[in-house]
């Protein structure tokens, strides 16, 4: 079984003894403070939970080491990004961003200062698919992208390699190797999954997982992207009409058998 990584906040990091472990946070300074006694081997990321405080004391401190930037109401927060461009001098910086009306505007904003996205697409409604469906644009034709903008990167590189990738995976959620912990201690499942009490053997893999908990739906055995989405749009709620994320999966495969071809064009 692989070492499970745990997501902590802060506040709860002293209880924590075992596993490998990204470290959230709102106090950047709180953070160099409290990761001062901590082997540095453990963390493998660090989470800033507000993007309106001062980063700068993190811009020379554990060179390397990832971090993320968390947003909650992207359409406002996206002119706070300007504020941590610094942070790129010595770490790798990827920007969180629920998919709500208006993320967009973030997703542009972000790019355009290096720093890579993470979407939290949850189960779009009509209205955000087509939001959706313009950043896909925007990623696939925009020149100037130079970062990756997920899951639309590890989508369209499954597609292209015919080797697909579950979302789980591509957005850093997989339930084989990931728990999130709360700030009383309690251990869940990541993310949509939360709650959830599955009948899945302790050391099972995430191909298990999607065969008997996460895919299990009949729309879910009968899709064609079943390998790509592995049920991640089917959580929390299993109803969720999944017409419009099949759309833009498809967007993605046209997109990677038309880069295919040209490459192989080139090749010739």
């Amino acid at each position: 079984m692989p070492e499970l990584t745990y997501d902590i906040s802060l506040q709860g990091l002293p209880a924590r003894r075992t596993g490998r472990l990204i470290v959230r946070a709102d106090d950047p300074e709180a953070l160099i403070a409290v990761l001062a006694t901590e082997d540095p081997d453990r963390i493998i990321a660090v989470q800033l939970l507000s993007l309106d405080v001062d980063s700068e004391s993190l811009n020379a401190w554990a060179p390397g080491l990832p971090v993320e930037l968390a947003m909650t109401d992207p359409a406002a927060e996206f002119p706070l990004l300007y504020r941590h461009v610094n942070l790129l001098d010595q770490h790798p910086v990827r920007v969180v961003i629920p998919v709500q009306s208006g993320f967009a505007k973030a997703v542009r904003a972000a790019v355009a200062l290096d720093f890579a996205v993470r979407l939290e697409p949850g189960q779009p409604e009509p209205a955000l698919i087509d939001e959706l469906a313009a950043v896909l644009e925007f990623y696939l034709h925009q020149p100037t992208v130079a970062q990756p903008i997920e899951y639309f990167q590890g989508a369209l590189l499954g597609f292209y390699h015919q080797e697909p990738v579950p979302l789980w995976q591509v957005l850093d959620e997989d339930p084989e190797v990931l728990r999130y912990v709360t700030d009383d201690g309690a251990e869940l499942l990541y993310g949509r999954l939360a709650g959830l009490d599955p009948a899945v053997a302790p050391d099972a893999e995430l191909a298990a997982w999607i065969n008997q908990v996460l895919a299990t739906g009949d729309e879910c055995q009968t899709c064609e992207f079943r390998q790509n989405c592995g049920g991640y749009f089917k959580w929390p709620r299993p109803d969720y009409d999944c017409a419009g994320v099949k759309r833009l999966f498809g967007v993605l495969r046209a997109a990677a058998d038309e880069l295919r071809r040209d490459l192989e064009e080139i090749r010739e």
